[in-house]
């Protein structure tokens, strides 16, 4: 148990640091175009404002307010949604000024999304630094952190325990008496489900405080846990709580209905997620539950058989040491097969998030997914040489040794599991490849160390004409003006390209912007960000930007 608990502190640092590492606000349906256009000037005030998504969307938990350069509200009525578009009317004939577009929707994999655009009424310079002024404050950030923890120690609990009650039922099938390790394996497993329902508890009020923007609180207002639970949020939380309750209360009584509740747990989390949106929506779900069966198989396995190993070390009896032959050789085979089943889900599900060669190596999402394989990869070669070297040495005379050196592979896979599971809970939270790569407003967010940071948002990121705007933020996140200037350098190192040198113009406190057709080819481009503090001061910062054709 000590060395579990070791697994479990890691996972949550490792979740902990990639959680705070993740990009703000990972939208999943992109904002494609607004009308009025972000930063237009009108001569008329128009009858309403209309937002288009790149896929369907959901406005019941937030919607969209439109607000003068005072805060106040002009739009009036009802939002109204039609699969991507969103359209709320404004008040008749709106004064002269600038005006605030601020939004906050649910995509179709059931992620929220929020952003805000400006326009302008009349005479005079459309103030862009409204936005920032009256857009409404919130706690996104920290809510964003909890729900990506949350989501970890979710998976990796639940995943444990439906995994873990059938290693105990088909690998292990021992009982107290010829087993003395069986009911610590059953206490962990237990305790392992425990984790994996109050985690999953998290995203209740995570969804409601994302989805409104009035905090976690907002759970029990009038309508709003129907709506999450809408969201398919309630339906996934409900199959994992059941099919665990049963798994765990049943193991030593019911063996098929405890595999059933396993199993419906583990397949629990195919109910949320990217595998809702898409075109072959179908096939990526029956992946994913395929693909969530295997990992919890596999990976509770491995956790459970170390386990098993490190209680019985030396197995100096001969009918323990073929007892112990016997559990490693049947887990052993159920790992080879979920190995190919591993592979031929996973890829499946990977192809339906990225579409394209392109957007595995140009999109954030596209090389997090690669550093998951590699890392699957690693647990594979392990269980290969499991399989192929050390199975095979488990006869009369060379146990003990071939045993010594299985507890340490499993050891080291159930580590590099920790990261797996960290890689998976933030995958889900950021943007799909295939939509990043398929263009709308991109962000980035370049550190400038004990300056702070510039988040750099660009839309269309189209081949073409693009607007950028930079955001700048003191090391605590406050928008802050740390900037005397901002010269921005593009490249796209594959045509050749670049650095094409442009300086930023102010737009208003803590805002600058650039348009412009630089961004002329698609491709990954790699944009340096160098920040003038002061005239003894200059911090530079580099990212990349996928521009869409």
């Amino acid at each position: 148990m000590r060395h579990a608990a070791r697994i479990l502190a890691a996972t949550f640092v490792v979740l902990l640091a990639l959680g705070l590492g993740a990009p703000t606000a990972a939208a999943h349906a992109n904002l494609v175009a607004v009308d009025p256009p972000d930063g237009a000037r009108l001569d008329e005030s128009p009858d309403e404002v209309q937002l288009t998504f790149s896929e369907r969307v959901s406005a019941s938990l937030g919607g969209i307010r439109v607000l003068d350069a005072d805060g106040q509200r002009v739009d009036e009525g009802a939002v109204r949604v039609d699969g991507r578009a969103v359209e709320v009317d404004l008040a008749p004939d709106l004064a002269d000024g600038t005006y605030v577009i601020s939004y906050r929707i649910v995509s179709a994999d059931g992620h929220p999304v929020r952003g805000g655009s400006v326009f302008g009424v009349g005479e005079g310079e459309v103030d862009t630094g409204a936005l920032g002024r009256v857009q409404e404050g919130d706690d996104d950030r920290l809510w964003e952190v909890v729900g990506a923890v949350g989501r970890g120690f979710a998976y990796a609990g639940t995943l444990l325990a439906a995994g873990g009650v059938l290693f105990l039922l088909h690998a292990h099938r021992g009982d107290a008496a010829t087993a003395p390790e069986r009911p610590r394996l059953v206490r962990l497993v237990r305790a392992a489900a425990i984790l994996g329902g109050v985690a999953g508890l998290v995203a209740l009020p995570v969804q409601a405080a994302l989805g409104t923007g009035q905090g976690p609180q907002s759970l029990f207002d009038d309508g709003v846990l129907a709506e999450v639970g809408a969201d398919g949020v309630a339906l996934a939380l409900g199959a994992a709580l059941a099919g665990l309750a049963v798994a765990v209360l049943v193991l030593e009584r019911n063996g098929a209905l405890a595999t059933a509740g396993a199993l419906v747990a583990a397949a629990s989390f195919a109910a949320t997620g990217h595998t809702r949106a898409g075109g072959a929506a179908l096939l990526a779900g029956v992946s994913d539950v395929v693909h969530l069966l295997v990992v919890a198989v596999w990976g509770a396995g491995i956790v459970l058989l170390w386990q098993t190993l490190r209680s019985r070390r030396l197995a100096e009896e001969p009918a323990e040491a073929g007892d112990t032959a016997g559990i490693v050789g049947r887990f052993s085979t159920m790992a080879t097969v979920t190995v190919l089943a591993a592979a031929v889900t996973g890829a499946a599900l990977s192809w339906n998030e990225v579409r394209t060669i392109g957007a595995i190596g140009g999109t954030g999402y596209g090389r997090l997914l690669l550093l998951k394989v590699a890392l699957v990869m690693v647990v594979a070669a392990l269980g290969a040489y499991n399989h192929l070297r050390l199975v095979p040495a488990l006869a009369p005379g060379k146990t003990n040794a071939a045993l010594r050196q299985l507890r340490r592979t499993l050891q080291l896979e159930s580590f590099v599991l920790v990261g797996v599971l960290a890689a998976t809970a933030v995958l889900v939270v950021v943007t799909p490849g295939r939509t990043e790569a398929a263009g709308g407003p991109v962000e980035r967010v370049v550190e400038l160390g004990e300056l702070g940071s510039v988040q750099v948002v660009v839309a269309p990121a189209r081949a073409g004409f693009n607007q950028i705007h930079l955001y700048t933020f003191d090391p605590d996140g406050r928008p802050t003006n740390i900037a005397d200037s901002v010269t921005l350098g593009f490249s796209l190192p594959a045509a050749g390209l670049g650095p094409i040198e442009r300086e930023a113009t102010r737009a208003g406190p803590a805002h600058l912007q650039l348009n412009g057709n630089d961004l002329a080819v698609s491709g990954t481009w790699e944009i340096s960000v160098r920040v003038r503090a002061d005239r003894f001061t200059e911090v530079a910062g580099i990212t990349n930007l996928p521009v869409a054709r």
